[in-house]
Order: structure tokens, then sequence, then C-alpha cells
């Protein structure tokens, strides 16, 4: 079996979805079935190095603009196709989450200056990678009450002083967007270059999610130019937040969902092989049992993110609540198939160098990746106590800037 064996399936219900972006899944399942090393690359700056190359590997060959306007120099994809993308990669390895798309670079087509934007997305489409900071020591995403803030100064630029914490991607990232308060003590985004003046990290070894390096970001009066390099309109940070992660968390759902039906048809193989080579003389029924249930939850919670793939595409209010339980409840519904299914195959799934022990210690750091579990869900429950919905309502799309120096309208 391979990753399109999961996806087959749902082939009838993604009728946006043309032959040629089939094959471009099958193409990308087959070169990555091609990179067997990055398993056995353990040294966590190796790792990041080769994850990095893969990224651009890939980004020449074009899956790095998959959904990225034709007018911008993409393909023009429906979301739904990056979607599968993710799973194809968390299927291999839950460390290639960046090894197709935008990523958090998708953000940049919201920048106030379309110069920056477009350096920024010819850098995304050679494989650069954009990281986001905005989780500060109070934790979680409340960006409401962040205290990272800029001041005036001369030459109408702002510098931005603060701390960021959890920052994945800390020295991969060749640019990040910055969640802060303006001077105005309005929480605004702006995009930075790593190698900008008055940036220090902090590394941190963290016990899942090890192929990128994490920690911690500050910023001492790090320059940026609020004409050109903020990321919407000046105040509409949460705003453009909210409807990035409304984007966003599908792919992460689908990536980690990629991962634990990887575990599941890893353990099904190793069952198979060993019944056929007489080790078992047959699978229990219990295990039986394990499989069918397993791998009908994850059907389900896929086809649950790829629905919520498409309401963040095609703009709908309710985007934003889905992509935030889905992504815990993806995450759950992952964690537990794999916590099920991996002692069918006995000690050999709980060793220091098994991929499928490496699978789970990722899947569990992703309750608290890109939105605390219990959050998710607390928040969820808060909005359906207080919203009626209206199928006409959408979210606020950040439109393409149309000058060099335009500046976006505020955000509802």
């Amino acid at each position: 079996m391979n990753s399109l064996d999961w996806l087959e399936p749902l082939r009838p219900l993604l009728t946006e979805l043309t032959g040629h972006d089939w094959a471009a899944l099958g193409q990308l399942d087959a070169q990555l079935d091609q990179l067997a090393a990055i398993g056995q690359v353990s040294d966590p700056a190796a790792r990041a190095a080769f994850l990095l190359e893969v990224r651009r590997r890939l980004a020449a060959a074009g899956y790095a603009t998959l959904t990225l306007p034709a007018a911008l120099g993409g393909t023009g994809r429906p979301l739904v196709l990056q979607a599968l993308a993710q799973f194809v990669c968390g299927w291999h390895d839950l460390d290639l989450r960046d090894a197709t798309g935008l990523g958090h670079g998708a953000l940049v087509l919201g920048a106030a200056g379309a110069a920056v934007r477009d350096r920024w997305l010819s850098r995304l489409a050679a494989g650069d990678l954009v990281g986001i900071a905005a989780t500060e020591r109070h934790g979680g995403s409340r960006i409401q009450e962040i205290t990272t803030r800029a001041a005036l100064a001369a030459g109408g630029r702002w510098l931005i002083s603060g701390e960021k914490v959890w920052v994945s991607r800390l020295a991969e990232a060749d640019g990040l967007v910055v969640f802060f308060r303006d001077p105005d003590g309005r929480i605004s985004a702006a995009i930075v270059d790593a190698i900008a003046a008055g940036l220090s990290r902090e590394p941190i070894a963290p016990a899942g999610l090890a192929g990128w390096s994490w920690g911690v970001l500050r910023l001492h009066q790090v320059p940026i130019h609020p004409s050109s390099e903020l990321i919407g309109a000046p105040g509409t940070g949460l705003s453009v937040f909210r409807e990035h992660f409304a984007r966003f968390r599908p792919l992460v759902t689908a990536t980690v969902l990629g991962t634990a039906a990887g575990v599941h048809t890893a353990v099904a193989e190793a069952l198979a092989a060993r019944v056929r080579v007489g080790v078992l003389p047959r699978v229990r029924d219990n295990a039986l049992i394990t499989l069918g249930r397993t791998h009908a939850g994850l059907t389900a919670a896929l086809l649950g993110t790829l629905a919520t793939v498409r309401l963040g595409e095609a703009g709908d209010v309710r985007a934003d609540l889905w992509a935030r339980i889905g992504k815990a409840y993806g995450v759950e519904t992952a964690l537990a198939a794999v916590d099920e299914v991996v002692p069918l195959v006995g000690a050999a799934g709980f060793t220091a160098a098994s991929p499928l022990a490496k699978a789970r210690a990722d899947i569990a750091a992703l309750q608290y990746a890109d939105g605390i579990h219990d959050s998710l869900y607390r928040s969820g429950g808060k909005t359906l106590l207080g919203t009626s919905w209206s199928p006409a309502a959408t979210v606020t799309t950040l439109a393409v800037p149309a000058g060099p120096d335009t500046v976006l309208p505020a955000s509802a």
C-alpha cells in the first residue's frame, strides 16, 4: 500500500481535482518514497538541512506553489489538492509537513507592499520557508494579550521589541511573520527577514516534531516599514491571524491524519507479513477489529478536514470554527489510532529507533502546536453557544494589493 490507497476512494467526491492533479499526488508519493534516508538522519541540524533540501527539490518541481494563483506564478489549483499533498507528506513522516505548499508563507499574500509580496513569493517558489511568531509566555494563541510592541522611529519606521516562545522553524525560516502591538496599541502583523538586525534565538530541544528547530525568538528594536511590510492594514492582526489559521489548521490536520494512516499501514503490513511467513498462525479478532475501527475513524476525520478546507477556500464564516475543533479532533483521532494499533506489533513498535514511536511522539506534540488541544475545543464550544450561522456570511479575505505601497482596508 501507499498513501494514495487511502485517498483514491475519496476521488469521486473531489470533483474539482483533475486527472493531472491525482497524477501529481502519485508523483509526490513516489518522490518521497525515494527519500528513505530521512528516517536515518538523527542529528537535529542535519535533519533540518535535509528537510530544507527536500523542500527546495520539490519547489523546483512546482509543489511549493500548487495553490498560488497563476497571476502570481503558481498553478492556481484548489486548496483541497494541497490538503491531499499534506496527507501524502504526513504518511511518509510528519517532519515533511513543510515539504510542499506555502505554509505560513501564505500570509505574505496580504503584504501591504506589492514589491515585498512579490519578493517573498519568488523566494517561497524557490523553497524558502516562513515561520510565525505569535505565542508569548502567557501561552497558546491568545494574541489579543500579546505584549510585543512597536515604537515609532525616524523615517516612519517602526521598531519592534518583545519575546516570542515556542517558535517552530526557529533557525531555518528565511522570514518570520511577527504579531505585535503597533504604536497605537492595536494588534498588527508584519513580515520580518530572518537576518534582520535585533533578532536573537534560544533553541529548546522538543520531545516531538524535532525536524525543525524550536524555541524562543527575542526582538530588540527590529525595524520594519509599515507602508510595505505589514500583513494587512494596521490593527488588523487578529483578523489576519484567524483567517490564516482557518485555512492553515486543516492542512495541519490532513498531515497528522496522513501520519496516523502511515502507521496504520505499517502495522497492517507487518501483521500480514508475519502470517505469510508463519510467525503467526492468524491475526486475532481483536486486532482485526482495531484495524477496522481505526481505519474508519481516520477516514471520517479526513472527510471532515476536506470539508473544512473547502469552507476556508470559499471564505465561509464557519471555516474558523471547523478549523479549530477539526484540528483538535483530527489530532485526537490520529493519536488514539496510533495508540491502538502500534501495540499490535509488540515491542518492536516501542524502540527508540522505531518510526512508529517517532510518529507517536510527533502526533502528541501537535496537541500543543498550532493551537492547544483543549483550548481549541473550548473556544469552539464558546462559539457554538453564541453564534447563529448565516449561509451568506464570509470571513474577510485579504485581497492582493494593487500598487507598490497600497495599504489594505481594515478588516471587519
